[in-house]
């Protein structure tokens, strides 16, 4: 037997990968973090709360024009994707969640023709990175 029959090419093992490597490894180790501390911390509610309260505010400064520019705008943006990805990684049900602190499809609609980083959409980035919400 030889073991050169037996080797993946690295193109292979590059297309094979894409199955089960995390299309976003920083954000990974971000909501893991987060899980990690608000589980092992016992302030898992609080954690959810702090969320829920932070895409509040983002939501509403981007609905109701409040951002003093696209600057602000786009940062709002960035939080309120940012808080409901975390909230659905902590929460046992997600963010998808009839009893979640944040609503989701309000936070989709809101964010639904908007463009964050390198012009990818922002409920682009918000389902791909959302366990409950597709």
């Amino acid at each position: 037997m030889h073991i050169a029959r037996y080797i993946i090419p690295h193109d292979v093992s590059n297309q094979m990968s894409l199955f089960y490597a995390y299309h976003n490894p920083m954000v990974r180790t971000v909501i893991d973090s987060a899980t990690k501390f608000a589980q092992e911390s016992g302030n898992q509610q609080i954690v959810l709360d702090c969320l829920s309260a932070l895409a509040a505010g983002s939501a509403s400064t981007v609905k109701h024009a409040r951002a003093d520019s696209a600057k602000s705008e786009r940062m709002c943006m960035l939080v309120l994707v940012t808080c409901c990805i975390l909230y659905d990684w902590i929460s046992p049900k997600g963010v998808s969640d009839a009893q979640s602190g944040i609503d989701a499809k309000a936070a989709l609609d809101l964010v639904s023709e908007r463009t964050l980083v390198d012009s990818t959409p922002a409920d682009k980035v918000l389902r791909a990175n959302c366990r409950t919400l597709r």
